[in-house]
């Protein structure tokens, strides 16, 4: 049993692909994750199921898109009849622990045998609390210092929390898997000093907020509650400077617990995955914070899978293929030679061994939305209201277009080779032309949908609790 490899996966909450130095954001450095990007697999072209929290983790844990695991927002629970990693991974005789923000309270806490929430109380919750605490509540952009130093800050508590459990993981003499799930860059834009003033305001690259007349409608009410009007230049680039900074303090705290575990002699035969939930505005298309759409900025994250030293397995490469949030699901059960049950993901290890002689995908969906409780613009944490959905919202994303589908606001397209930042909505004067390119993708959306709904009954899938009462969310 001590043979099978142990697995580290660590995590940033609300940290977009685009603010990665390994990525090519040349505004920041990340000396941890890009040492190991140099020595692993770093996936370019990696998007999340879902732009927020819940959905999204429900994903990477249970192998399904939100289409069909049914946690589409953050009234919902995960269903407690889908199998989830870590129960799959205890089965198969690992020791697995959580810590952080994994959403245990959306019922993502079974399988482990140990797992400290942010939520609970004590130190971890207090920090978070003086982090969440920060900011107006008039805008979204406010950003600056927590009262404290880096030592005392909610993610380097969040490390000593996990160098313990990573001690009683090693006593288990059970090979582990270990869920470390950091809240930073999660908004508010607040971190604790020196990272409030490590990059320079005057030195970022401004985002890009688009011409609002060729962005859908409803992101001018959102640009409203946001307060975009209020913000000066300096005032966005002073908070990307400060995203930039929780960012850092992810990869040293990221880099600290690597090297307790390394000095426990706890990484040989390890496989280390560093990824992220989901992404962040930070300005571009005038927003911040995140909301309930299909964007780049929202679900293209970074992710690096490291195997063990020694293992035989492929060395460090650059993989520009498109990869899924469910595909980590098989592969990491895979790694693990755990059962792997019916999941919508598709195996990278199993892909990588063969070659990448086609690409695992050739388009990726995600799906958000169809959220009915109580929750409104919920600055400085939050999400603007007008970026919530009642119905449920679906995309296609391949490696040229967009296509959302959104039954509220109309439907949106992008051309991804001429737009990248998805700037101009090509369905602003209507519907797709029938036998189009769009309209094709339109099709194969609607196809996946059913797919999804046919795969829900035909597991039996019982959704999770949905609240629709004040104060339950």
């Amino acid at each position: 049993m001590q043979d099978k490899p142990n697995v580290l996966y660590i995590m940033f909450d609300q940290a977009k692909a685009s603010a990665m130095s390994f990525l090519g954001n040349r505004d920041l450095d990340l000396p941890f994750c890009d040492r190991m990007a140099k020595e692993g697999w770093v996936f370019e072209n990696a998007y999340s199921a879902a732009p927020i929290c819940t959905p999204s983790r429900a994903s990477v844990h249970t192998g399904f898109y939100p289409q069909v695991h049914g946690a589409t927002c953050h009234q919902n629970r995960v269903p407690f009849n889908l199998p989830q990693m870590a129960e799959l991974l205890t089965d198969a005789g690992y020791y697995t622990a959580a810590a952080g923000h994994y959403e245990p309270e959306r019922n993502l806490s079974r399988g482990w045998h140990e797992q400290s929430s942010m939520h609970e109380r004590g130190p971890l919750y207090n920090s978070w609390m003086d982090h969440i605490r920060s900011g107006r509540k008039d805008v979204a952009w406010s950003s600056g210092a927590v009262d404290c130093d880096a030592s005392h800050g909610n993610s380097a508590l969040l490390t000593d929390r996990a160098i313990r459990m990573a001690e009683q993981a090693q006593n288990s003499k059970r090979p582990y898997f270990l869920h470390i799930c950091y809240d930073d860059p999660h908004p508010p834009y607040f971190v604790p000093r020196p990272y409030d003033t490590m990059y320079n305001p005057n030195d970022v690259t401004l985002p890009e907020a688009g011409n609002p007349d060729d962005l859908p409608d409803w992101q001018a009410k959102a640009r409203e509650q946001v307060g975009i009007d209020k913000a000066s230049e300096q005032d966005i680039r002073k908070t990307l400077a400060t995203y930039y900074g929780m960012v850092r303090y992810i990869d040293d705290e990221m880099s600290r617990l690597y090297a307790a575990l390394d000095a426990k002699g706890m990484l040989e035969n390890t496989w280390v995955i560093i990824g992220s939930d989901h992404g962040d505005y930070t300005g571009e298309k005038g927003l911040f914070n995140k909301s309930e759409a299909h964007y780049g900025c929202l679900l293209h994250v970074p992710l690096i899978i490291v195997p063990p030293k020694n293992s035989g397995e492929a060395g460090p490469m650059r993989v520009s293929e498109m990869i899924n949030s469910v595909d980590l699901f098989p592969t990491i059960l895979s790694i693990a030679d755990a059962e792997i049950p019916t999941n919508q993901g598709k195996c990278i290890l199993e892909w990588i061994r063969e070659g990448r002689g086609e690409p695992l995908h050739k388009a990726v969906f995600s799906g958000i939305g169809d959220y009915h409780g109580f929750i409104g613009t919920s600055w400085p944490s939050g999400m603007p209201s007008a970026g919530r959905h009642k119905s449920l919202t679906h995309a296609i994303r391949t490696d040229d277009h967009l296509y959302i589908n959104d039954p509220d606001n109309g439907d949106e397209a992008y051309d991804l080779t001429a737009d990248p930042k998805e700037l101009v909505n090509l369905l602003a004067n209507g519907p797709a032309a029938p036998g189009s390119t769009l309209d094709g993708l339109r099709l194969q959306l609607a196809e996946f949908v059913q797919n999804c709904s046919e795969l829900r009954e035909r597991l039996d899938v019982v959704l999770g609790e949905r609240g629709f009462i004040e104060g339950w969310e």
